[in-house]
Parts: C-alpha cells; sequence; structure tokens
C-alpha cells in the first residue's frame, strides 16, 4: 500500500468507484481504445473528475503529496496499469497547458460537481440552463442527472470517439 492511512485508501477508492463509469463508456470488447492512457484530453477529463471528487470526498485537507497519491492510486485502479506514469504524463500536459488537456480538466471538473450536485448556483448557471432547454425540446428529462449524462455524452464520450477514431 502506497498510503499512511486507511483514510487516503478510503478514498481513493471512493474516487475510483465514482470515476469508473467515465472510463466504462468508452470501453469496447477489448478494453478502452489504444492510445488512450496517453491522450491529453482523456486524462485532462480523468483528472478532473478525480480532484473534483476528491473535494467532494473531503480530500480538501490532504497535503499536496498525499493528494497526489490518491491520483496515482486512482489512475492505477482505473487503468489496471501503474498510475504514477500515468499521473506523470498529466503533469507534463498541465505544466505545458496543453489546450486540450486543460478543456477536458475543466469539463471533468464541471461534469462531476453536476454529477454529485455540488456545482454551486446550479440554478442560475447558463450551460445548465440551455442543456435544459435543449433536453426539453428534445423531449427528454431536466434534472441535473439527465444535464450530467447529456454533457457527458458530448464532452466524454463524444470527444474521446472523435480523438480516438472509434
Amino acid at each position: 500500500m502506497i498510503f499512511g492511512s486507511n483514510k487516503n485508501k478510503s478514498l481513493a477508492t471512493d474516487i475510483s468507484n465514482a470515476t469508473r463509469e467515465t472510463v466504462k463508456m468508452v470501453e469496447n470488447r477489448h478494453g478502452v481504445p489504444s492510445g488512450f492512457w496517453e491522450d491529453s484530453y482523456v486524462l485532462g477529463f480523468l483528472m478532473g473528475q478525480i480532484n473534483a471528487f476528491m473535494s467532494i470526498f473531503g480530500g480538501d485537507g490532504l497535503s499536496i503529496a498525499d493528494k497526489g497519491r490518491v491520483v496515482v492510486e486512482c489512475l492505477g485502479d482505473l487503468s489496471g496499469m501503474k498510475g504514477k506514469s500515468i499521473s506523470e504524463q498529466s503533469m507534463v500536459f498541465a505544466s505545458s497547458e496543453d489546450p486540450d488537456f486543460m478543456r477536458a480538466n475543466q469539463n471533468g471538473m464541471f461534469i462531476a460537481m453536476i454529477q454529485a450536485e455540488k456545482l454551486p448556483d446550479a440554478a442560475n448557471n447558463p450551460v445548465i440552463a440551455a442543456t435544459r432547454h435543449q433536453l426539453d425540446a428534445a423531449g427528454e428529462g431536466t434534472s441535473l442527472a439527465d444535464v450530467a449524462n447529456h454533457l457527458t455524452k458530448h464532452h466524454w464520450v463524444g470527444e474521446v470517439k472523435a480523438r480516438l477514431t472509434l
């Protein structure tokens, strides 16, 4: 175990479980597409989700080192590979401010906050309002869960399929 406490291990497990469905949405019969764990958009989105869920699940008080350990553990759990190398690649994209990574990171955080119903002032958010209007016009549900699902399909599944030619 890479953790100094069971609390951090538990946090990593909770975050991995919350993020696992995101990864499953783009898996096919043979697993994730080739290049998935090296793609700047994929890593940005997942890092956004992991960081948002870390905050939601009470990880704000962790040291930077413990937060890093949680991220590494989550990426390892989600990928079935060594999370450290994936985390390091994410940090390369972040430090270079790769535009796809940065955009995906914001999308991942935003959608995670909607999924957890923790987005501040969600009722007045213009993206949520526009998505609800679009869903309503299509005769679909307009709950926060419906909005999160719609945004995930567009900003995650659609992006990954286009980038990795699924």
